[in-house]
């Protein structure tokens, strides 16, 4: 006789290790991750992240005996507490009962949705901070270099925009690789063939956005983000990288939740350029 799941035992190793590759690979799939460099997990334990901001930064002195004293100092320190972000879900007792009858793996479809949930909630974290937890993000963050009344509706304008927006970032001594985040407007036209040319815009453009150009529904109409890459200016701090957990049986059912704890380290704000 096939044997019901118990509370303290609830998947397999095997539906174990499905479910949080599975949780992890969509949990992990932000946007911004594709361009922003990540730390190694550094464990449940730590649950602050801090910062030194480099802002002002004068042009290097010469001389003949460099002594002048040219030094680059931290401008502010701060101490910043990693988030938990969460989504829970439950798989009814009998569903479990049934993948392992017919051997068809555990089912996924709620953790992948939760994962989802919580890689959108990530997104919106990185982009635009929290007002509550008083935490800034890309769009926001003060000292950013921004761009205003620019014009996205004909073709060659995003790749005159950009190329503001690198000269920008180059006169505040950020060289690049540069990366690009734009509404799924401004992408889809960014695709329409340039005048006497056989390639789209968006060929030109990567040719000047090196790091990659990506789209996200997120943003808003006609708004957008360009950062100088590299760790040296932002990071993201992974306390906890996408995971999945136990909660404990209910009424023969089993909750999980899926979460993470990660944090937006800016260092240098001056390497993003909004819009």
């Amino acid at each position: 006789m096939k044997g019901f799941v118990h509370s303290a035992d609830p998947l397999t190793r095997e539906e174990w290790e499905t479910m949080n590759n599975a949780v992890r690979r969509i949990g992990n799939s932000s946007i911004s991750r594709r361009f922003i460099e990540s730390t190694s997990e550094l464990g449940a334990g730590v649950q602050t992240a801090p910062t030194k901001s480099l802002v002002g930064i004068t042009e290097g002195r010469k001389g003949l005996i460099g002594d002048d004293g040219s030094t680059v100092t931290a401008a502010m320190t701060s101490a910043g507490i990693i988030p938990i972000l969460h989504k829970d879900f439950i798989l009814h007792w009998r569903d479990i009962e049934q993948s392992r009858l017919t051997h068809q793996g555990v089912p996924l479809a709620k953790a992948a949705a939760a994962a989802a949930s919580c890689a959108r909630t990530e997104e919106r974290l990185v982009l635009f901070g929290d007002k509550e937890m008083r935490y800034e993000g890309l769009m926001n963050v003060e000292g950013r270099c921004t761009l205003t009344s620019l014009r996205w509706d004909r073709a060659g304008d995003a790749f005159e925009n950009f190329g503001k927006a690198a000269r920008l970032l180059m006169s505040r001594g950020h060289g690049g690789p540069y990366a690009a985040l734009v509404p799924p407007k401004v992408y889809a036209d960014m695709h329409r063939i340039i005048d006497d040319s056989s390639l789209p815009e968006i060929a030109y453009v990567r040719e000047l956005i090196t790091a990659g150009v990506f789209t996200s529904p997120l943003m808003k109409s006609e708004s957008g983000l360009v950062v100088s890459t590299g760790r040296q200016n932002m990071e993201m701090v992974v306390a906890v990288d996408t995971s999945a957990a136990f909660l404990g049986s209910k009424q023969m059912n089993l909750p999980f939740r899926v979460f993470k704890a990660v944090y937006l380290r800016i260092l240098r704000s001056d390497a993003i350029c909004t819009f």
